[in-house]
């Protein structure tokens, strides 16, 4: 079943701007296998409410995805491999129409 999801991650703010475009266009390319890329949003550097990895600030991504669940999987496998990436959370939105 298709179903529309929010997926944001954290990436690594002492990461060269080009090394921080792999990792989006990498996930990027992730969803759009099986799914479809809504919208993204870059919210830029933030600081993190507490340390994570011993990293006091972090890039923002936000993403709408449509897609089946084995789609976020794929997309969580890769953020869970992939360095850099601080952390990330995704959660269903709704039923897509």
């Amino acid at each position: 079943m298709i179903r529309k999801y929010e997926l944001m991650y954290i990436v690594d703010s002492s990461m060269s701007e080009d090394g921080v475009k792999s990792i989006i266009e990498k996930i990027n390319a992730v969803i759009g296998k099986k799914g479809e890329l809504v919208e993204q949003q870059n919210l830029g550097e933030k600081k993190l409410a507490y340390t994570i990895k011993k990293k006091q600030k972090g890039i923002y991504i936000f993403n709408v995805v449509k897609g089946e669940q084995e789609t976020v999987n794929e997309a969580e496998r890769t953020l869970k491999i992939t360095d850099g990436v601080l952390r990330y959370l995704t959660i269903r939105a709704d039923t897509a129409q």
